[in-house]
């Protein structure tokens, strides 16, 4: 026998040795696409952002919990399972409501919209993500663990700004969690998917009975501050002033589905207040847009009217938000903050607006350098 067949012999003779390999799961892709931001609320700071879960398989999974991290150090940030997740996941392109949010079906993506308010303190430099979830193969359901998808929380300050608005009672009217709503309407424009009214707040003036307009009453003179005059939140120079779209005749209506986006807004006034930050009024009065592109406006000065153009479902109000660019829907949102305003009370839901049966505090609160809470009603100072 030669040397090498006596080699190869001894090698097929010699007993195979078990090696143990990790089993590996192929789940879903998580990523953070904008920064998570904090601002001021209630005395408290709120970090506001999405996460998205893409499942790039040919099979379901299911989330069955999310949970947001320190990227050092130890303890939850925040912990969301059950119903406490489901409510703030979003499914961008199906029809609402889902009959199991939490369930991304092949080559499909969730996104869960985080608002989370911190006990105490400033929010860690950087967040991380555990996500537990279900893969469903054919064969039996698999449990599998994601950790990842470090996120960097941006350092840059909310502007700071004066009231758009007069006295008040004025209703702060927005629900972070509402699916479909400002913090969760997701605009793809230019190849690239944004959040324009992350921190959007629609503006409705109260009667002395604190109700909103009856969705049958036929006379928008009395509806909600129409026609109240609308100010300039800071020094600015005018970035775009629209003035070219009818009211709506009749009570409130929900217009947003059969409405071309680029009238959505309806009259508008934007204001570049430096640092790449705009500000914009929505749904003005047509005909009161007393301001130009290009002029330079001084905090304070009236600009327009509020209105009820565009889409506008709940009738007249004036539809607030900042963002990063000169574009209606082709901005992210970015938070803000007034210089002042005193809380006089909240209404408990979007709901119980309408029914105007909203809590009073004992006694006015002056709140400062805060964007003001879901539903508050305020006076403006």
């Amino acid at each position: 026998m030669t040397r090498l067949a006596l080699v190869a012999a001894c090698v097929l003779a010699w007993p195979l040795v078990a090696q143990e390999r990790t089993p590996l799961i192929n789940s879903v892709d998580v990523t953070v696409p904008v920064a998570p931001v904090a601002v001021r609320i209630a005395g408290r700071s709120v970090v506001a952002y999405e996460l998205h879960v893409t499942n790039f398989q040919a099979v379901s999974v299911a989330l069955s919990r999310v949970q947001v991290l320190p990227a050092t150090g130890t303890g939850v940030i925040a912990d969301y399972a059950g119903g406490e997740l489901s409510q703030r996941i979003g499914r961008p392109g199906l029809t609402r409501p889902y009959d199991a949010a939490e369930v991304i079906a092949a080559g499909l993506r969730a996104v869960v919209y985080l608002w989370i308010e911190l006990p105490d303190g400033a929010p860690p430099a950087e967040l991380l993500h555990r996500i537990e979830l279900e893969v469903r193969r054919p064969s039996g359901a698999v449990r599998s663990i994601v950790t990842g998808a470090a996120a960097t929380v941006a350092t840059a300050s909310p502007v700071v700004l004066d009231p758009p608005l007069r006295g008040g009672p004025w209703a702060a009217i927005y629900d972070p969690l509402l699916m479909g709503g400002h913090r969760t309407a997701i605009y793809t424009l230019d190849g690239r998917a944004r959040i324009p009214s992350r921190f959007a707040i629609d503006w409705i003036r109260l009667p002395a009975e604190g109700a909103a307009a009856a969705a049958g009453d036929p006379h928008p003179a009395d509806w909600n501050g129409y026609g109240e005059e609308v100010l300039a939140v800071a020094d600015a120079t005018v970035a775009r002033a629209m003035d070219d779209i009818a009211e709506n005749p009749g009570p409130p209506v929900a217009t947003a589905a059969a409405m071309p986006p680029e009238v959505a807004s309806g009259n508008y006034v934007a204001l570049d207040l430096g640092g790449g930050r705009f500000a914009f009024y929505e749904h003005l009065r047509r005909g009161t847009v007393v301001v130009k592109t290009g002029d330079r406006v001084k905090r304070g000065q009236v600009i327009a009217r509020l209105g009820n153009s565009g889409s506008s479902s709940i009738g007249p109000h004036l539809h607030f938000h900042v963002a990063d660019a000169n574009l209606t829907l082709g901005a992210e949102g970015l938070p803000f903050v007034f210089r002042e305003f005193d809380l006089l009370g909240a209404f408990a839901s979007i709901d119980a607006v309408r029914a105007g049966a909203w809590r009073r505090v004992p006694q006015a609160e002056r709140r400062a350098f805060e964007h003001p809470a879901a539903n508050v009603v305020v006076r403006f100072r």
